[in-house]
């Protein structure tokens, strides 16, 4: 797995001295635009029917049927499951914040587009804060957006070098 993965890492480099324009391009559209835009939009609708409003109503339209969330913690579930809002955060003090700078989208042409990021979850009244990584694949049909698939993964305590904005730097 390492070797495939400093595989990956070489040829990527390649791939930007050989094509800077582009790397820097496609770079560039993964973190601006117009389907940047939107589907950062949806992360906030998201996020604040979960977190802010408690809005179940808006919570489950957000997801497709056939929904599937992947929870390094929790385990898998699956339709109704994951568009069912299971309990208010905001009422047990909890919020969320997506750090700046690591959201990423990516269209999946014919369908819709992924998005990968980072946040962080805060519970009033607790020092110190847990950050974890996500992954959505938002599906664009008949001109909305709706979420079929999540995975969030990497919970842990965040640390000092986690308050970075670029996910990319390295200390």
């Amino acid at each position: 797995m390492r070797l495939l993965n400093l595989a990956f890492r070489i040829a990527t480099a390649i791939s930007a001295l050989a094509f800077p324009v582009a790397a820097a391009g496609a770079q560039d559209a993964a973190r601006s635009g117009p389907l940047y835009d939107e589907l950062a939009r949806m992360d906030r609708e998201l996020f604040n029917a979960a977190f802010v409003d408690c809005d179940q109503a808006k919570f489950g339209s957000l997801f497709t049927d056939d929904a599937e969330f992947y929870h390094d913690r929790t385990g898998a579930s699956y339709g109704e499951n994951v568009r069912k809002l299971q309990n208010c955060p905001r009422d047990n003090g909890v919020s969320r914040t997506l750090i700046p700078g690591s959201l990423q989208v990516y269209p999946i042409g014919g369908y819709g587009a992924v998005q990968m990021g980072r946040h962080t979850f805060a519970r009033e009244g607790e020092q110190g804060a847990e950050i974890a990584q996500f992954v959505h694949l938002w599906n664009r049909k008949d001109g909305q957006w709706r979420l079929s698939r999540v995975l969030s993964f990497d919970h842990r305590p965040m640390a000092d070098q986690d308050r970075r904005t670029d996910p990319d730097a390295r200390p």
